[in-house]
């Protein structure tokens, strides 16, 4: 039987510096149809930021605006759902305090509102996953933004 005989595999070579330039996309696919609170708007479609910089200004202001909206409901269903946990902590709070939960109803009380303050919580920490990655796209097109205005800046 013949030995087989094995060829290094070539090590990757590190990319210049200039390759670590962001990404600059100008497609249909780098935006959302709507914005959560806005569906009745009609889908933007990307203009073309590479021809002048005010339409690159305005691309981004429209993206800025997107991504303070999004903050805004965001924060909105954040404190909706701190506070419906807070007032169910408070109603068992109350049932202990009164003395309730020595009794079959009181204990079926507590269970309760023990479940529900469990789903709200994984429902809050829901609502906070898809604000990160919602957050992340749109302030991600801000800075493609900011920097294809730097890319169109006049040369002196």
């Amino acid at each position: 039987m013949t030995a087989l005989t094995t060829i290094p595999a070539p090590t990757p070579t590190p990319p210049p510096a200039a390759a670590a330039r962001p990404h600059l996309v100008d497609v249909p696919t780098d935006y959302r149809p709507h914005v959560r609170g806005r569906r009745g708007e009609p889908h933007r479609f990307p203009a073309a930021t590479y021809l002048c910089r005010s339409v690159a200004r305005e691309e981004r202001d429209v993206a800025r605006a997107s991504l303070d909206a999004v903050d805004r409901s965001a924060s909105r269903r954040t404190g909706g759902l701190g506070a419906v946990v807070a007032l169910l902590f408070a109603a068992a709070l109350f049932v202990l305090a009164t003395g309730r939960a020595e009794t079959r109803s009181g204990v079926v009380t507590l269970a309760a509102l023990g479940v529900l303050a469990v789903v709200t919580i994984v429902t809050l920490v829901g609502v906070l996953r898809s604000h990160e990655r919602e957050h992340d796209v749109l302030a991600e097109r801000v800075r493609m933004y900011d920097a294809r205005l730097l890319e169109l800046r006049p040369r002196r």
